[in-house]
């Protein structure tokens, strides 16, 4: 049979025919990928550009927010030494200089400053949600001398663990409830009745909103803690299982009588507190009062002991700073009311007679002040009411007292 040589068998014939196609191939390839690499070279030359652009945008909206903050700094000092000013000016004034309009126009210029600061404390700060108070529980432990710590939960969003009881932790420490609520209706409810409808934050169980339903206020709850809501329904109150500032949101400006917190604030951080403070303030009407019961730290024992105890708590309050705060979101005429001094623990004081009286009477007066930096009272409470539209508004403890005061002292 014959067969073809490879020379001429038909793989050699394609063979042929593809190597004399090569160099066409080679140059329509090169043809093709010679625009490809020339338009790549202009993409990177554009985009360079527009990097070079938007470093050069940045860099100017840099420098303007930077002269903004600048402007914005030197209009909180002029601000501020307006406010200095006019509060030096209203303390020269007094009943015998006629001036009654004079007063009361200084303290509307007060008020005006002080919303322009907050304005500008928000501008200045982050837009991140502080929803004020989130789920967990916040009451806190029993005082050294068996006095109650008060009762409530709420706190921010990370307080509590899985692995920690905190209701062990209240049953063990906190006292019992039906003294501890006792003691908060008679402290408070006077100023509560006055101011109606009452919304008490970090209600918990719901204690002092049952006494003060049976004294026929009205009464509003707000505990983010499922279980402790449902406890608190079960006493018939209405309750908004909620955080707290996203319940205050949703009520109308000036709709509320009274806004109450009994160890809350001491759990929250500090732009969830101005938030709590600055929207109590708004939503509560003419005239409202705000209420915040707290530890005392200015009583070391406090600070040193029953503060520390309680993993929950943020940072302590000293009376002066919460007052400042206070008085930043928009309250007047805020005051603070003190309980429980740990006078079980008071060094002993003698009589001063004898050959060493007069030495005597100075040891006793140095004891006595080392009682009251030591063991004063273990507890305060916060009292501030928003202005009433052109007049300060009354104070709601007249008498310098809140009911049941019998155990306060004055830090």
């Amino acid at each position: 049979m014959y067969e073809p040589s490879d020379d001429q068998s038909p793989r050699a014939g394609l063979l042929r025919r593809l190597g004399n196609r090569v160099p066409f191939l080679r140059r329509l390839a090169l043809s093709r990928l010679g625009p490809l690499e020339e338009g790549q070279v202009e993409l990177r030359s554009e985009l360079a550009a527009l990097r070079r652009d938007a470093e050069a945008r940045a860099a100017e909206l840099a420098h303007t927010v930077g002269e903004q903050r600048h402007n914005l700094e030197l209009l909180k000092g002029e601000l501020w030494e307006t406010r200095v000013q006019i509060t030096d000016f209203s303390r020269q004034l007094t009943a015998d200089a006629r001036l009654v309009t004079a007063g009361q126009r200084i303290a509307d210029l007060k008020d005006a400053i002080g919303a322009l600061e907050r304005r500008m404390r928000k501008l200045d700060r982050p837009a991140a949600p502080v929803g004020a108070l989130s789920a967990g529980s916040a009451s806190t432990a029993a005082r050294a001398d068996g006095a109650p710590a008060a009762g409530g939960t709420a706190g921010i969003e990370d307080i509590s663990s899985a692995l920690f009881d905190y209701v062990g932790f209240e049953r063990r420490f906190r006292g019992d409830p039906d003294v501890i609520n006792k003691v908060l209706h008679d402290r408070y409810a006077e100023v509560l009745r006055a101011h109606q409808p009452v919304v008490d934050i970090g209600c918990g169980r719901g204690e002092l909103l049952e006494l003060l339903i049976h004294d026929g206020v009205q009464v509003i709850g707000v505990e983010p803690d499922p279980g402790m809501a449902a406890e608190a329904r079960a006493r018939g109150i209405t309750v908004h299982e909620s955080l707290a500032g996203d319940y205050l949101e949703s009520v109308p400006d000036g709709s509320l009588g009274a806004v109450i917190s009994t160890h809350v604030v001491e759990h929250l951080p500090l732009d969830a507190l101005v938030d709590f403070l600055e929207k109590s303030a708004q939503k509560l009407r003419p005239g409202g009062v705000f209420i915040a019961e707290t530890p005392n730290p200015a009583t070391l024992i406090v600070l040193a002991s029953h503060f520390i105890m309680d993993p929950t708590h943020v940072w302590p309050l000293h009376p002066d700073l919460l007052s400042f705060l206070a008085e930043s979101a928009g309250f007047r005429e805020v005051r603070a009311e003190f309980f429980s001094p740990a006078d079980t623990l008071h060094l002993p004081l003698g009589d001063g007679d004898g050959a060493d009286g007069a030495l005597g009477r100075r040891v006793d007066e140095g004891f006595a002040r080392l009682n009251q930096v030591l063991f004063g009272p273990q507890d305060y409470a916060l009292f501030a009411t928003v202005g009433t539209g052109g007049t300060v508004a009354a104070d709601p403890l007249a008498d310098g007292r809140s009911p049941g005061e019998e155990d306060s002292a004055v830090n």
